[in-house]
């Protein structure tokens, strides 16, 4: 494949992440201003996905939006290698055991992604967009991943000139982004205290494939007006059990020493 068709192809599947669950439906000139492309290779990007059923477009209002593909390719993708179905069953529990939302992250090419969530039965509970990227620097599950991953990824994750704050908490200079690694090589976990989102306390711990790599990390996300040291610490214990208990599941391998796991996480 040549470089120019590579890089059609890395623009028109570019053109995806812009869907989701807050803006589903997308007009052929919303995409080419998000997207930064002009409007004819923007269209040639969506013809070329609506062809192969990645994108749909309503009749009357000419918009787009995702089509079937994805589904089909995420049940083939989950056939094969079973992992949401593998982790949702400890979201589950964490979620119950600890009464805050639990959710898994995934690393898929550059970005981190949200692979599952579950909620907790109360009224009061933090939301995760299923759509969202997730930034490196600012949640508790991008450092959780950047901790344990090669320097090469932890040094354009510090030295990255152009972070954004969400909050006024987030971590924008190398050296908080230093510290935050460190702490989470030595605790196995990562803590994010409304650095993504106000009120949120996010707490991570990263899961391994066979290679010992990090592929992704399961995380608590929690009101911080219900945060305790207690609360806390039940969340560092739990994520540490059902981290690892994930990564044995998946074939995965845990760098480092191996500490036992126990047989419930309440």
């Amino acid at each position: 494949m040549t470089k120019t068709a590579m890089s059609t192809v890395d623009k028109a599947l570019g053109l995806l992440r812009h869907f989701s669950v807050q803006s589903p439906e997308l007009g052929l000139s919303e995409l080419s201003r998000l997207a930064g492309y002009d409007k004819t290779t923007t269209l040639r990007c969506l013809t070329a996905l609506e062809r192969n059923g990645f994108v749909e477009q309503d009749a009357q209002s000419r918009k787009y939006r995702l089509g079937l593909a994805p589904i089909n390719l995420a049940q083939i993708r989950e056939q094969s290698f079973p992992v949401q179905s593998v982790i949702k069953r400890y979201l589950d529990e964490l979620a119950d055991a600890l009464g805050e939302t639990a959710h898994a992250t995934l690393i898929t090419g550059d970005a981190l992604i949200t692979a599952a969530i579950s909620e907790p039965d109360r009224a009061l509970r933090v939301y995760v967009d299923p759509s969202a990227e997730l930034p490196a620097h600012a949640t508790a599950s991008g450092i959780a991943i950047t901790a344990f991953s090669s320097k090469d990824k932890q040094d354009a994750v510090v030295n990255r000139q152009d972070h954004a704050a969400f909050t006024k908490h987030t971590p924008q200079n190398a050296g908080a982004l230093k510290k935050l690694l460190a702490e989470c090589r030595a605790t196995g976990v990562s803590h994010a205290h409304g650095t993504f989102e106000d009120d949120v306390i996010g707490t991570a711990a990263p899961i391994f494939g066979p290679a010992g790599t990090p592929i992704g990390a399961i995380a608590v996300a929690a009101v911080s007006m219900r945060m305790t040291p207690d609360l806390q610490n039940r969340i560092d214990q739990a994520l540490r059990i059902a981290a690892q208990a994930i990564t044995r599941d998946l074939g995965g391998t845990l760098p480092g020493p191996d500490q036992p796991l126990k047989e419930t996480l309440g």
